[in-house]
């Protein structure tokens, strides 16, 4: 891969593959909400906003995200997939952190609906997968591990903290009910966001020689008296 970078291109092609759409939202958004979202830590408010629900720069990309999936879940879309690839802004102190993500959220059934698979939510389980697949065509998907953590956002004992070695790089789980009934969501959708350039960087294949043993297929063990 050309300068040890996946193209964002690229990242969106995975993950249209996978059945997701890109949304687009705004950079700025409802207080109430984004306060929500961030547990209490207030966002950057701007100084002449368009209007009083768009008034404060987001702190994640989920807020937006949930919004758009409940637009979508009230016009019957019952089973519902978004991606989305931006910037999300987090004041610490007097300074001002922007940092390009990609989130994603998804609800409603596994499959799309068919005769003669039975309807299965959506869970950890399969959103994980879909990050395995981004990460995969970097070639470091085996550096990708999931730990337990908490997070406003996310529901307790169902929340993942995204880490490429010991770096943190993003967050996995499913929506707090506090927040599902505040989107007023028929069910808590399965989520995640991760760190753009972590996920863009690349591992160059290299080249690994042909063992010069012969491969063992099967393996014998025999008890016999003494």
């Amino acid at each position: 891969l050309p300068g040890d970078r996946v193209g964002l291109t690229d990242l969106r092609r995975v993950m249209a593959a996978r059945g997701y759409q890109e949304a687009m939202t705004y950079s700025f958004i409802d207080p109430e909400l984004d306060t929500a979202f961030a547990g209490g830590r207030a966002g950057l408010a701007l100084s002449n906003p368009i209007s009083s629900n768009l008034a404060v720069m987001r702190q994640s990309l989920w807020p937006g995200l949930c919004q758009a999936l409940h637009h979508n879940r009230n016009r019957q879309h019952q089973r519902v997939r978004l991606f989305e690839t931006g910037v999300r802004f987090i004041l610490q102190g007097n300074e001002l952190n922007e940092k390009n993500v990609i989130a994603a959220v998804a609800s409603g059934e596994r499959y799309p609906e068919q005769w003669d698979i039975a309807a299965e939510p959506m869970d950890m389980f399969d959103i994980s997968a879909d990050l395995q697949a981004l990460f995969r065509l970097g070639g470091h998907a085996e550096d990708i591990t999931i730990h337990a953590t908490e997070d406003p956002a996310l529901r307790p004992g169902r929340a993942g903290e995204i880490r490429r070695g010991r770096r943190r790089i993003g967050l996995v789980g499913e929506l707090h009910p506090r927040l599902v009934q505040q989107l007023e969501l028929d069910d808590a959708p399965v989520m995640f966001e991760i760190d753009a350039e972590a996920a863009m960087a690349a591992q160059p294949p290299a080249f690994k020689g042909v063992s010069r043993f012969p491969s063992v297929r099967r393996d014998l063990a025999l008890v016999v008296p003494e």
